[in-house]
């Protein structure tokens, strides 16, 4: 039997659409997960040096962060993945850093309903990453 996989491309939220952006992915952690975003950036991406991001938004009420850079470099030294990506390709993988790695970090203090928070938006945006153009990219530096 094949599947066909039909991409449900994101919207780029602008102006006062932002502003329940952060929440809505993040919960009430969303302090901490952005920070997070930020800090994976530096350590990942060796060409990021601060700047504009780009919030998207799932059909789905998942949605991702991106950095506003046309390309960098991304780095996991973990699986030996080096290679130049699109700013929107580099904000999937970043976000999908942070929201498995703050799923288990919830799990691990007994935070339930935030853990399986973190583990719907994760779902939301690997199908999503299943429909990109560039998923294999995406799931080779998530490997």
């Amino acid at each position: 039997m094949n599947q066909t996989l039909i991409r449900c491309d994101a919207i780029r939220l602008e102006g006062a659409q932002r502003l329940t952006f952060l929440p809505d992915v993040f919960g009430g952690d969303f302090i901490t997960s952005e920070a997070s975003i930020y800090a994976y950036a530096r350590r990942y991406c060796p060409d990021y040096v601060g700047g504009f991001w780009q919030f998207y938004r799932l059909p789905d009420g998942g949605g991702f962060m991106a950095p506003d850079m046309e390309s960098l470099t991304f780095c996991n030294a973990e699986n030996w993945f080096e290679q130049t990506v699109s700013g929107e390709v580099a904000g999937i993988i970043l976000t999908a850093l942070v929201l498995n790695h703050r799923s288990w970090h919830h799990s691990n203090h007994d935070h339930e309903e935030l853990c399986r928070h973190f583990c719907r938006r994760h779902d939301q945006l690997m199908a999503f990453a299943d429909t990109h153009p560039e998923s294999a990219t995406i799931w080779r530096a998530l490997d």
